[in-house]
């Protein structure tokens, strides 16, 4: 836990604004976090409160922490829907033993849109928050480039093709003598910038080249994620798992033998149903009547394809969305499987702390309602002029190095055109290995 002492209750405040609003119109800079999907959800400024943890307990202590100011907060929401009134943001840290803390934030101000309803939140602690003459005195206009153009930016991945690959076959080596199933393996890559990347115009790129994923940022982490680990409401769950992956070139689809190939394919079969049956024996304690897709189905997005399966349920009473995130991280889409056995073999081949990559990120309500998608296709920023990139593939015994590393430079593609403001264009050092 982090050095957080008890407070003053929290105020919050929650008004209806009488217009439209455009979500990726109004990324300030500075912002301190936002979640958009489909030009909804929220961008938020400032912060009124939060909490750190750390240890294989983080997600617990920040949980309760949160349920604590909860129960003692004064809310006035006149909206009243999904995502208005007392929420947190949150990113947590894929290890626990990682030297990133893990973060809930409830911000000073929120903008926000939930089914074409527009609101704003503004936040005090101890005394009443006061709002301002104009939401857009808070949520200015997104500032626009320049960023990253192009030639400005010097992209340094931690491997050669070569390293990594080598890495690969290390891994399935292990598979193969027995010691694990699956192990999805990562890889970073440093991009640094001439000019300052500024994360409120990395977001609105990535919002609107990648409409249906979750875009987030909180913290170091921001990125647009495909694959939803825990989001619940009214009592019920919804888990999206992805594993199994085909890279397409120049951001077009399969044509239909490939697809039906592809969903045929027994080594992606068997990667989605390690990663498919995880999420299902870990709601066992949480919740009741769980019902899985009949069979994994194609998601399509640009320049990927996925085997994907949707996980629903019924939870036991009490159950917030946080501890299902907690029971369900890390999947093995993320991990692997048996999990302690594929983390020992994933500690050893990569050679840096995966920090806040393939973990939890989203936001949590009062009521402990929320969403946590994975940080996938995400980058930590480093500084006001790099990014390390994070990008990993899941490996079984039928792996192939070559594949599995173009696998993994084509999940760095959002980041990368976002971050050079092309999202026509392509990186020469990407699709000459795809």
């Amino acid at each position: 836990m982090s050095d957080h002492s008890p407070s003053p209750e929290i105020l919050v405040r929650t008004v209806r604004l009488e217009e439209d609003v455009d979500l990726l119109g109004h990324l300030p800079r500075g912002l301190s976090g936002a979640w958009l999907r489909h030009g909804q959800g929220v961008v938020a400024i400032g912060s009124t409160w939060s909490v750190q943890t750390s240890g294989p307990h983080r997600f617990g202590a920040a949980s309760s922490a949160f349920r604590a100011l909860a129960a003692t907060a004064r809310v006035d929401d006149e909206v009243r829907t999904r995502t208005s009134g007392l929420i947190a943001l949150g990113s947590f840290s894929y290890a626990a033993g990682s030297p990133r803390p893990s973060t809930l934030l409830v911000p000073r101000a929120v903008l926000g849109v939930h089914d074409g309803e527009a609101f704003l939140t503004v936040t005090a602690m101890g005394e009443e928050p006061l709002l301002p003459t104009s939401w857009r005195d808070l949520f200015p206009s997104t500032p626009v480039g320049p960023l990253g153009e192009g030639e400005d930016l010097e992209i340094e991945p931690d491997h050669t093709p070569d390293e990594y690959q080598a890495l690969v076959q290390e891994a399935v080596a292990e598979i193969a003598a027995g010691r694990a199933g699956k192990v999805v393996l990562s890889e970073r890559t440093a991009v640094r910038s001439a000019t300052p990347l500024e994360p409120a115009l990395l977001l609105a790129r990535l919002a609107r080249a990648y409409p249906s994923t979750w875009v987030y940022h909180l913290e170091d982490v921001i990125g647009a994620s495909p694959e939803m680990l825990a989001q619940t409401e009214e009592g019920r769950v919804f888990s999206r798992v992805l594993a199994g992956t085909r890279p397409v070139a120049d951001d077009g689809e399969l044509d239909e033998a490939d697809r039906r190939a592809f969903r045929a394919d027994a080594k992606e079969l068997s990667e989605h149903a390690y990663a498919a049956d995880s999420v299902v024996e870990r709601l066992v304690d949480l919740a009741e009547d769980v019902e899985v897709s009949p069979e994994p189905f194609v998601l399509r997005l640009p320049g990927l394809e996925h085997l994907a399966s949707d996980v629903t349920a019924r939870l036991r009473d009490g159950v917030t969305s946080l501890d299902v995130a907690a029971r369900l991280h890390p999947s093995a889409a993320v991990s692997g499987t048996p999990r302690e056995q594929a983390d020992a073999i994933i500690e050893r081949l990569e050679p840096h702390d995966r920090g806040g990559y393939a973990s939890p990120v989203g936001w949590m309500d009062a009521d402990g309602d929320g969403q946590w998608a994975i940080a996938l296709r995400m980058a930590h920023l480093r500084g006001p002029h790099e990014v390390v990139l994070q990008a990993g593939g899941g490996l079984v015994a039928a792996s192939d190095p070559v594949s599995e590393h173009a696998e993994v430079l084509a999940k760095c593609r959002p980041m990368l055109r976002a971050l050079r403001g092309d999202q026509a264009e392509r990186d020469p050092s990407v699709t000459s290995r795809v």
